[in-house]
Parts: C-alpha cells; structure tokens; sequence
C-alpha cells in the first residue's frame, strides 16, 4: 500500500506553522524566557525574537509522525525517542542560556548512542579496508556512529546564523534523501524524509526571509541528529549505495564545522566551543550589513540575502550526491569538490570584506547607512 506522502508532508507543515505563529503571537508572555539573546558575540540579528521554534518543529514531527503506520512508524518512533537528548539539552539552553557547548555535545553523543542501540543500527562498513575490520567490532562501531551522529549535530548548529540557513540546508538535503529513498523503492525512508520536510517548512515560511522566529539550539540539534540517521540509514538499507553518501549531501556544514574547530583551537586561549563571528555566513552577512544601502523598511534584507547566497554551496552537495550515490570514488571526489569551493569562497569573501568590493560584485552601490543595522558592528 502506497502511503498518503500528501497527508504526511500537510499535517506535519500546518502543525509546525501553527505552533510558531502561536509562540510568535504569545512573545509577550514568554519573550523573557524565549527571547533571543542579543549579547551572544555570534548574532548577526537587530532584535529580539523567539527562538524556540523547535518546538514547533518538533510538534510538526510528531504529527507527521502519526500519519505513519506500521514499520515505518516503529522506526520513526525510534529515531524521535532517540533524538530527544540533544532537543532536550538545546532547548534548555534557548530558555535558560546555561547549557554549556561541552553539555550539548554530551547530550548529541547520548542521541547517538540511544539511536544505535534503540534501532539495532550502526555504522558497519566504509568500504574502506582495514577500516571495515575495524567496524565489524560493535564496541567500536556504535561508538563511532554515535560521534558522527553527534558531529553532524553540532555541524547544523553552527550554521544556525542567518533566517532560514539551518532550515533551509535541512529541507534541500532531506529532499536529495528522499529522491535517492524513492529511487530504490524505500518508502518507509522516503515517508519519514517527506514528515521531516514538512516541519521544517512550516518553521521555514515564518523564518524566512522576516526572521520572526529562529531554529534555536534545540530545533537545530534535533533536526541535526534526524539528517544524520536517515544518511546512515540509507546506505544500511541499501548496500549499493556509498556509505559516504550522507557526507557529500552534508558537506557544506560539516567542513564549516570542520573548518571552525581548527579555527578556534589555532586561537590564543580559545577551545572549539567558543563562539565566534568568523563563520562563512557571518562574514557574507557583515559585508553586507556595512556596505549595502541602508533601508530600514527592510531591516532583514542583508540576512535573508545571505541565506540567499549560502544556499547553493549545499544544492550543489546534493545534486552531486545523487548523481554519484553508488560510487565511492565519485563521491570523494565530490566531497573534495564542495571542499574546494567552500574554502575558495571563504577566502574570496574574507578578502572582499577587507577591501570593500563586496557591493560592486553585486552590482549595488553601497551608501552610508544612517544608522547601525547590525548591533554588534
């Protein structure tokens, strides 16, 4: 029986979207708790907005959840139980700003290990000799895939800077998944995909471009740790696909996770945890914050327009992703690609933003803004 993907994507979206618009009429009461910090050294917004929508994403995902049956919804299930250490731990830190980073990596390894040991899954090949020896060993394998599940966690967090980022990169590769789930005829990946995408969206639409509501940690952990067993899952249910198909899908935020703890750890007593402004979407948004003409009846334009100008880097990993899901040397290859790309346009911006070119590449002619549009220039 072919399930009702309408029913599963609909319910999950209006659930989500009704749930934000809820905490975003409600703000006054709860904004005290709920209220974005705008002391944090990494916020690139002018105000003060809930960021709690992850639990109106997470209310999203249990409702698409419902419309599940059978199998797929045992699994789904599985993965939401899973999941709910690193929601949990994030969403502590949105209400009360005192969950440390090291807490939340702790929480994201225990979703990890709660999803290995609840599902029966884990990581148990590479295709890679000698590592494959080594991942026949269970107590090294769940381990292993707890970390990777808690890296790619981490790596969603970190790209959570600018309105619809996190979400956005979350509902395209969810979307590669499950184009390569519907390919192979995997209908149970492929309803759990579609749940995953509706939720988001329905955060997305009031995200983005206005910003009225952000992801938080705990909808970014959350949606972190989901991206992460359905690109394990993949490749566990299907042994012809690439075990590295996940990785290429998800290389835009795990090289800038990748690229962010060499960063911090190079830097005089800093530690891979400390929040910096240094991030691709920071410095893209700064240039702009500074340069572009000022326009107070459009206050989010430079950070919508980030977003904007990101968003490629992980359509073009999801596109190579699904034109080289069987091969592995493909996939290295691709993932050396985005690599390539990343760091060239990294470099480029940062250079831009030194010597004030940033707007003329646009076609744009900067003018001195009235005032400050971003409170921490």
């Amino acid at each position: 029986m072919v399930p009702d993907w309408s029913l599963q994507i609909a319910s999950a979206f209006f659930v989500a979207l009704t749930m934000a618009l809820i905490l975003i009429a409600t703000q006054r009461l709860h904004g005290h708790l709920t209220h974005d910090s705008q002391a944090k050294v990494q916020k690139l917004h002018g105000k003060s907005v809930p960021r709690i929508g992850g639990l109106a994403v997470f209310l999203g995902l249990v409702a698409g959840g419902l419309t599940l049956a059978g199998e797929a919804a045992w699994l789904w299930w599985s993965i939401c139980l899973a999941a709910l250490p690193a929601f949990g731990a994030g969403l502590a830190e949105d209400l009360t700003n005192r969950v440390s980073a090291r807490m939340r990596l702790v929480a994201s390894l225990l979703a990890g290990l709660a999803f290995c040991l609840l599902t029966g899954h884990h990581v148990d090949k590479a295709g890679v000799p000698g590592l494959d020896l080594l991942l026949s060993i269970p107590w090294i394998a769940i381990p292993l895939t707890a970390i990777l599940i808690a890296g790619i966690a981490n790596a969603l967090n970190i790209i959570d800077g600018v309105n619809g980022l996190s979400s956005g990169t979350a509902i395209i590769v969810f979307a590669g998944f499950a184009a390569v789930a519907g390919a192979h005829g995997d209908l149970m990946l492929l309803s759990i995909c579609l749940v995953c995408i509706g939720a988001l969206a329905g955060f997305f639409v009031v995200n983005f471009p206005l910003g009225c509501i952000f992801l938080g940690d705990g909808g970014a952990y959350m949606t972190g740790v989901l991206l992460a067993v359905v690109a394990l899952l993949l490749p566990l249910r299907h042994p012809e696909l690439t075990m590295f198909l996940g990785l290429l899908a998800l290389a835009y935020p795990v090289i800038e996770m990748l690229i962010t703890i060499q960063r911090r750890m190079n830097r005089r007593n800093a530690h891979p945890g400390k929040a910096d402004r240094l991030h691709l979407h920071s410095l893209l948004f700064r240039g702009r914050a500074r340069r572009l003409a000022y326009r107070p009846e459009l206050p989010t334009w430079p950070n919508s327009l980030t977003t904007v100008l990101v968003l490629p880097l992980p359509i073009a990993s999801v596109l190579l992703m699904l034109v080289f899901q069987t091969s592995m040397t493909g996939t290295l290859l691709g993932i050396f690609v985005i690599i390539f790309i990343y760091l060239r346009v990294y470099r480029h911006v940062a250079l831009l933003g030194r010597r004030g070119l940033l707007s003329r590449l646009l076609g744009l002619s900067p003018l001195r803004p009235a005032g400050r549009t971003n409170p921490e220039d």
